[in-house]
C-alpha cells in the first residue's frame, strides 16, 4: 500500500511517498507469541506512533492491551477480534476500532490476510 508523509521543510510542504512499504517481522509481543505477524513504525511524532501492522490468513495477534489510546483502522482482510471474556466480533475491512487504555483484545481467526493502519496516541 503506498503511503505519503507530509511535512514542512524550510516554509515547503515536501511529500515522502513509499510505493510498498517494507513491513518487517514482528514475533512477539510483552512476551506473547506472534503468528504471521510483520509490521512497519512509519512515523513517531510528539506525543504518538503511527504504524502498519499486517497479519497474514491463518495468523493471530495474542490478547494485549496498551497504555495508550490506539486508533486502528481495518484497511482490508477478514477474522475476529476476541476479548478477555471469550467474546468475539467478526471485522471485515474497511472498519475502525478505537481502543482505550488498558483494553484487552486479540486478532485470531484470520480468514484474509489484513492490514491495520494503527495510531498510538501516547498517554504519558
Amino acid at each position: 500500500m503506498r503511503t505519503t508523509i507530509f511535512d514542512l521543510e524550510d516554509g515547503s510542504v515536501e511529500a515522502r511517498v513509499e510505493e510498498s512499504p517494507r513491513l518487517e517481522p514482528f514475533p512477539e509481543f510483552d512476551d506473547k507469541p506472534l503468528k504471521g505477524v510483520r509490521v512497519r513504525d512509519l512515523i513517531e511524532p510528539p506525543g504518538a506512533l503511527i504504524q502498519l501492522v499486517e497479519i497474514a490468513a491463518g495468523g493471530q495477534f495474542a490478547m494485549h492491551s496498551s497504555p495508550d489510546v490506539a486508533f486502528c483502522q481495518v484497511i482490508r482482510g477478514r477474522g475476529k477480534l476476541g476479548l478477555p471474556d471469550g467474546r468475539e466480533l467478526d471485522y471485515e475491512g474497511p472498519e475502525l476500532y478505537v481502543f482505550l487504555p488498558g483494553t484487552l483484545h486479540d486478532w485470531h481467526a484470520i480468514a484474509e490476510d489484513t492490514l491495520l493502519s494503527v495510531c498510538l496516541v501516547r498517554q504519558s
